[in-house]
């Protein structure tokens, strides 16, 4: 019995040794996962610590991937974005998913693709205010956050600068004279310039920041000596100049010991065609050429530097990718993936595909959108004529495999099509007339046509192929810059050509407008806006050079019974009632003019420009509450709105407030340096307040802005008059102004000072003739009533 039991505890024993080496094994085993597999898999924030980081991102404009050193371009030199990919993460096959710079950047801030978010071109859309942008999550987690823009095309008017503490745009329309977006522009050394400042100022805070360069966009420029070191190639020139602001902010960050617990974020929005399949800018197609673009991520951990991932991925991408970097929540609309698993372990997989699109055409022209679905390997592009193509064997896109690969056809065409439609769902509608009033007229001044329709209304028509058109295309866009160079006669010939071969363009009609607008052939621009107009009836933009070409004309009322005819066809819309206003206000019909203001924001509660508008006129009546009521709601909705530290300096002047008015004039002058009527109001102040230096330079400032206008002259010669200078320049002024036909009530004045100035040259004869005439002139009827 009692060796029976002995033999079941040595066997319970034997059991207890047996479980306890296998727990022993496994702990082991566990331990092996915990010190040696886990650590690959861990997250960034291991690496990170307890230390905050800030991020800044980097977009350069019109950058195509291949034309960039670390990219495999040998003919340019840009050491600081190859420093770039040496200290970080380059991702070999980024895809922009469109050519256009305010969606694609759009859909980089937002991680949400052009079919969910809904802006599909430049100038037209405005980013929805709903759609929570990166700056906005940081900015939700105590990051000062603030955006540096080289362009118009992403000025806040757009939408852009939701979750920025700090917006840096003020773009002066009225300084450009040629008449597209691409133009409205500045150089990266002073986009640079504002950054390093901001930067400096806020480097012991947690901050983000967005820094957009625009140079390697038309017109392609270089400033010396790039222009002479790429005398053939002035766009790898604009690369290599852009490049070495980004130098100075690298400098910049390690000087100022921020390079270590920094995240800097390396992309283009876009590339640029350079001639490749006949076209030479972008927007038009969707080949590698225009929406392959550079990505970096750049730590400052030893693991994630100088390597490389093939893998296909998106601009969609970098917001979740940043997000996770830094440890914050994704929102749940974001289509993006996070990129940061490649971090530790780069792949080769070619089952991720990226969507690309452009509306260009169909906006424009009236030709069909296009659209991309492609991997590492394989691209579909649907078109009226698909094209597919193997990007291994012929990466310049040239053969096109449609008849060839039936099979993988059909596989990609029914991945696009599901694709689409999972990031269709729940898509934001835009309405574009949240644009305010005064953006959309200046936009009409630059000869600019905005895809102002509801997109909804072009899906599903057999639209002409852009790959046919893009000779037509081409051409227009020749006309357009030759005919803003001066060169109407030859721009009209061609498109004239263009008309009389497809007359529904009605971006051709526009153009021949805009020429003829120049000119001062207002009737002739008449009739081609009214073209345009029946082409694309809801297209506000005809309507507003209508009726300033009928303005022009001298013919006020036919501009304004043109607006109130369309109106009447059911085309209603706040920027109309916003004219009407402006109009009536230019014609002293008040009353009017309040009508038409007040119909515009009940249209548009948001219109600063309308209520900026009522405020004037109330100033005008003497109503000083209504016009400080309405100053205020403008200048909630649009502190930059043009005019309206104007009119606040000149209700402050009636106050009395002489100080305070100065401030507003010297506000308003920052905003719009050409603002004549501000700088003279500011000489007239200065010179009350005895500051004879400042009313002589902003009356200088006066004549550079409007030479045109002669009290100026009188008032800048008068200060010579009164320091005993400069006599023959005073007079030679004073005859200017005099030759400029001030109004009757002003023209005595500069005889006056005629006699005053031949008087202390000695010339008793002449002072005493002038002086005769100011007095005549000051006692007509039309100076004494």
């Amino acid at each position: 019995m009692q060796t029976r039991e002995r033999g079941k505890n040595r066997k319970r024993s034997r059991r207890v040794l047996l479980l306890s080496l296998c727990l022993a094994a496994f702990l082991i085993a566990l331990l092996v996962v915990v010190l040696f597999i886990i650590p690959r898999q861990q997250s960034i924030a291991r690496l990170q610590g307890d230390r905050n980081f800030n991020v800044i991102l980097i977009t350069v404009d019109t950058l195509r991937a291949d034309r960039v050193g670390c990219y495999g371009f040998p003919r340019v030199e840009t050491p600081a974005i190859d420093s770039f990919a040496r200290r970080g993460i380059k991702f070999d096959n980024c895809i922009a998913p469109t050519p256009l710079t305010l969606p694609s950047h759009t859909s980089l801030l937002t991680g949400t693709l052009p079919l969910f978010h809904g802006v599909r071109d430049n100038g037209g859309f405005v980013v929805p205010t709903e759609l929570k942008t990166m700056a906005e999550v940081l900015k939700e987690h105590g990051y000062a956050t603030a955006a540096f823009v080289g362009a118009y095309v992403l000025d806040s008017k757009w939408g852009l600068d939701q979750g920025f503490d700090y917006y840096f745009d003020r773009f002066d329309l009225s300084k450009f004279e040629k008449i597209s977006l691409a133009t409205v522009q500045r150089p990266a050394n002073e986009v640079m310039d504002e950054a390093l400042k901001w930067l400096n100022g806020n480097k012991q805070r947690k901050f983000f920041a967005w820094i957009h360069l625009y140079d390697p966009h038309t017109p392609y420029e270089p400033p010396t000596p790039f222009d002479a070191k790429y005398p053939n190639h002035p766009y790898l020139g604009e690369i290599a100049f852009t490049d070495t602001q980004l130098a100075r902010l690298w400098k910049f960050l390690e000087d100022a010991g921020l390079a270590e617990t920094l995240f800097l974020i390396f992309a283009s929005d876009h590339g640029e065609s350079l001639g490749e399949h006949q076209e030479a800018t972008h927007g038009f197609f969707i080949y590698q050429e225009a929406i392959h673009v550079p990505l970096i991520f750049v730590t400052p951990f030893e693991r994630f530097q100088d390597l490389s991932v093939s893998q296909v991925v998106s601009l969609v991408d970098v917001m979740p990718t940043i997000l996770e970097m830094v440890g914050l929540p994704i929102p749940l609309e974001v289509q993006g993936k996070s990129l940061v698993s490649q971090f530790f372990h780069p792949s080769k997989d070619d089952k991720t595909y990226a969507y690309a699109e452009t509306f260009y055409p169909r906006f424009h022209y009236g030709w069909s959108e296009l659209k991309s679905f492609q991997n590492r390997r394989f691209k579909l592009i649907i078109s009226p004529d698909p094209e597919l193509y193997d990007l291994e064997h012929d990466p310049d896109e040239m053969r096109n495999l449609v008849q060839t690969e039936q099979k993988l056809l059909t596989d990609l065409e029914k991945r696009a099509t599901q694709f689409i439609a999972e990031a269709s769902e729940n898509a934001y509608e835009i309405d574009f007339r949240k644009i305010d009033e005064e953006t959309r007229e200046k936009l009409a001044a630059l000869g600019y046509v905005g895809s102002f329709t509801d997109s909804a209304k072009i899906e599903g028509k057999k639209l002409a192929n852009p790959k046919d058109k893009i000779g037509v295309f081409n051409e227009l866009s020749r006309a357009r810059e030759i005919g803003m160079s001066n060169q109407a006669e030859e721009a009209v010939r061609i498109i004239k050509a263009i008309i009389a071969e497809d007359p529904d363009i009605s971006d051709a009609h526009f153009a021949l407008g805009n020429i003829y607008f120049k000119e001062r052939n207002f009737k002739e621009a008449i009739a081609s806006f009214e073209q345009a107009l029946e082409r694309k009836p809801d297209d506000s933009f005809c309507v507003i050079n209508i009726a300033n070409s009928y303005q022009m004309l001298g013919k006020p009322d036919e501009a304004e019974r043109f607006i109130i005819d369309y109106l009447k066809k059911g085309f209603s819309d706040s920027q109309l009632y916003y004219l009407l206003g402006t109009l009536n206000y230019n014609q002293k019909k008040y009353d009017e003019a309040i009508k038409y203001y007040s119909e515009c924001l009940s249209l548009n509660a948001d219109s600063a420009a309308s209520h900026n508008g009522l405020a004037a006129i109330y100033i005008l009546k003497e109503d000083f509450a209504r016009a400080e009521e309405h100053l205020n709601q403008a200048m909630a909705i649009n502190p930059e709105l043009t005019n309206l530290n104007y009119n606040l300096a000149q209700l402050l002047e009636k106050r009395g407030e002489i100080i305070k008015a100065i401030e507003a004039y010297l506000r308003e002058l920052d905003h719009s340096p050409q603002h004549f009527k501000a700088s003279f109001n500011l000489s007239r102040l200065y010179r009350q307040v005895g500051k004879s230096d400042s009313e002589q330079k902003y009356l200088e400032q006066t004549i550079a802005a409007a030479p045109e206008f002669p009290l100026a002259y009188f008032y800048l010669a008068r200060i010579y008059l009164n320091r005993g200078e400069n006599y023959e320049e005073a007079i030679r002024l004073v005859k200017k102004g005099i030759d400029l036909k001030p109004e009757s009530k002003e023209l005595p004045l500069g005889y006056f000072l005629l006699a005053d100035l031949y008087n202390r040259l000695g010339e008793a004869a002449l002072s005493a003739e002038f002086a005769r005439k100011g007095q005549q002139l000051a006692r007509s009827p039309a100076n004494s009533r």
